[in-house]
């Protein structure tokens, strides 16, 4: 089981990065990137042994950040991607965590956009291919690939999660001090 829980954590990690990566290269998130998140979130939930109650306290996170992020959607305030990747991030954060999530994404975010005006204000230094490999980073004009604040606040969230494998928590102690 511990491979298997392992496994489905190296999936998720790696979904959110490949959501990052498809927002700074195009400025769009595939909706698989968040149905794959969906679909294994709750095989993950299962092997970590989460209780039903807990399972339903993550899919509540998952569908409210997703509501908030459809309303944000329509004031033009956020990306649609955006707001699916978010949800999926929620749903495998949970509850009290999402509160931590939003807040890391907020702070990342805010990084991000500097970042991205001074990139994009520099246009003429940087090497065309890397202008055209992450071209949502450096397009005038266009929004901030958001994916990129929204992958990062995930994974700044895993020593937090409660769906870790047991093994998990120690290589983060170990990375950390």
């Amino acid at each position: 089981m511990t491979v298997l829980h392992s496994a489905l954590m190296v999936s998720y990690i790696a979904l959110v990065l490949y959501g990052a990566w498809s927002d700074a290269r195009s400025l769009r998130i595939p909706n698989s990137v968040s149905l794959a998140l969906l679909a294994t979130f709750v095989p993950t939930a299962l092997v970590a042994g989460l209780p039903l109650e807990s399972i339903a306290w993550h899919l509540v996170c998952g569908v409210a950040v997703l509501v908030v992020g459809i309303v944000l959607f329509a004031f033009g305030l956020f990306g649609g991607g955006d707001a699916k990747l978010l949800a999926g991030c929620a749903l495998w954060v949970g509850w009290p965590e999402v509160t931590w999530l939003v807040g890391a994404v907020i702070l990342v975010g805010g990084a991000l956009s500097i970042l991205v005006i001074l990139l994009r204000k520099g246009l003429g230094l940087w090497p065309d291919w890397l202008v055209n490999a992450a071209k949502g980073l450096f397009e005038p004009g266009k929004a901030v690939p958001y994916g990129i604040a929204i992958s990062a606040g995930a994974l700044l969230m895993l020593p937090r999660m409660d769906v870790l494998p047991p093994a998990w928590p120690d290589i983060f102690a170990f990375i950390v001090g």
